[in-house]
């Protein structure tokens, strides 16, 4: 079988953008398709999981007056071709999107807004105006933590709250849905320890936990969850005590059966692969791999859960890893292949590319 994947990255100017690779189910081995979509700064790609669509940000003015970018494309063959759909501004620095089940609305996350904005999608995949925003607050001590910066935007199970994890205010924020309107819940924010910086929140299989990525403190939090209620259970440190590198988590992935968390690590360039317990979610570290490269910033697992794609910022390499499905551990497999400035990988459903096929 022959996975098709997107890779985004901070790529800008002539012949960088979006990247599209195929990936040989079988061995493992990563081709290139080239870049199907100049654009500047596309640091997050994300296929739509029943249509042939892909959305991506344009994330620029995080430091500046700049508005950022969303986008949607068409993706037109299995050789992974984009033709443009849509576009809107968002606000600054866009740096995370989502869809929800039905397909029906994207929300994103402006780190430089800071904002989380709501966005119609048409049957088309084209996107229509904002319809919702919200604007988050706070600060923390840490130097990049002089204002707010929403990092990330996920849905809970149920669709019916969003979570917007804040690294500039040390705060998770959350969000009721009410069609295509966000109103904040109460209560409307979860407070985390200073200086701890959260990028992204993921759920674990059930629902009934969730887990953040701690950006500058390079920690996880296993949170309990509960009608928008978030209630701190534990956390696990991904450095060592006496770490002296400058840490910095980055990226989050969970096996398709929800038993196995993983998490980059750009202050030691490793994978950490966490097994959950199914009655407690807690977390214990079973492994921790060498990325293959410097800052591993993003992180793909194929719909088969049997290859992870690891996009290494620094090194300008996405990197192959072989996934033992019973066991969660990874293993290097020698495929690389070089990309400039790599932040993201995702990879197109088994359902879209039976539709592409059929092109």
């Amino acid at each position: 079988m022959v996975m098709l994947a997107y890779i985004g990255t901070q790529g800008e100017g002539p012949g960088q953008g979006i990247f599209a690779v195929r990936l040989d189910g079988a061995t493992g081995a990563l081709e290139s398709l080239g870049c199907v979509a100049e654009e500047e700064r596309p640091t997050f790609a994300l296929p739509d999981p029943a249509r042939p669509v892909l959305y991506a940000v344009s994330e620029v003015g995080n430091r500046d007056d700049r508005h950022g970018t969303i986008m949607s494309y068409c993706i037109a063959n299995t050789q992974g071709t984009l033709q443009p759909l849509a576009r809107r501004r968002t606000g600054g620095g866009p740096t995370h999107i989502t869809i929800d089940d039905a397909g029906e609305m994207l929300y994103c996350a402006n780190f430089g807004g800071p904002e989380a904005v709501a966005v119609p999608i048409c049957a088309s995949g084209q996107l229509a105006p904002i319809s919702s925003t919200q604007t988050t607050s706070g600060t923390g001590p840490h130097k990049r933590q002089t204002a707010p910066h929403p990092h990330g935007v996920t849905l809970d199970p149920s669709g019916r709250f969003l979570l917007v994890p804040d690294m500039g205010a040390d705060r998770i924020f959350v969000y009721r849905v009410d069609g295509s309107r966000l109103a904040p819940a109460h209560p409307p924010f979860a407070a985390f320890p200073s200086g701890c910086g959260p990028r992204f929140v993921l759920f674990g299989a059930d629902g009934r936990f969730a887990y953040m990525l701690g950006e500058l403190s390079a920690e996880i939090f296993h949170l309990a969850w509960n009608e928008g209620v978030l209630s701190h259970l534990a956390t696990t440190p991904m450095d060592k005590p006496d770490a002296q590198h400058t840490r910095g988590a980055a990226a989050f992935g969970l096996s398709a059966d929800g038993r196995f968390l993983y998490a980059s690590n750009r202050g030691t360039h490793q994978i950490h692969v966490f097994a959950i317990q199914e009655d407690t979610g807690a977390l214990s570290e079973i492994q921790c791999i060498d990325a293959g490269g410097e800052r591993p910033w993003g992180l793909g697992l194929s719909p088969c859960g049997r290859w992870m794609l690891v996009a290494n910022q620094a090194s300008d390499v996405v990197t192959v890893f072989a996934v033992a499905p019973e066991t969660g551990l990874l293993s290097a497999t020698g495929h690389a292949l070089n990309v400039f400035k790599p932040t993201s990988a995702a990879f197109v459903s088994p359902v879209v590319i039976s539709k592409l096929a059929r092109y």
